[in-house]
């Protein structure tokens, strides 16, 4: 499944399938998506997250985590809108759908100049 693809059924969740046409569609989508494949990549690979560089890439995880990526690309885009009460019940389905990606997530490290912190 490509990034375009989930872009598409996130719009068709939040009834906005016109929006993917804006001209900033593609942008906030592809930053959308990035973010929510990075979060899942984290559950299924141990190799350093590669984002997208559009939205026609093919998406490098399981069929499991399809449903994940679909709710969380609707909850941020819902979040960029302003639009507080459908982001609330997009989140509540990602990590519903999250939970049951089969990997449990892996802790990052955060890594301050000159510290490491675990």
């Amino acid at each position: 499944m490509t990034g375009l693809s989930i872009l598409r059924q996130a719009y068709s969740l939040m009834e906005q399938p016109g929006r993917l046409t804006a001209q900033d569609g593609n942008e906030s989508g592809l930053l959308a998506v990035n973010q929510i494949y990075g979060e899942l990549w984290q559950r299924e690979h141990t190799t350093p997250f590669e984002p997208l560089e559009h939205l026609r890439q093919e998406l490098q995880l399981s069929w499991r985590c399809m449903p994940a990526m679909t709710y969380g690309t609707a909850a941020l885009l819902c979040l960029n809108s302003g639009e507080e009460r459908p982001y609330d019940r997009y989140l509540e389905l990602y990590m519903r759908a999250a939970a049951h990606t089969g990997g449990a997530p892996q802790r990052r490290r955060d890594v301050l100049p000159g510290e490491e912190v675990v």
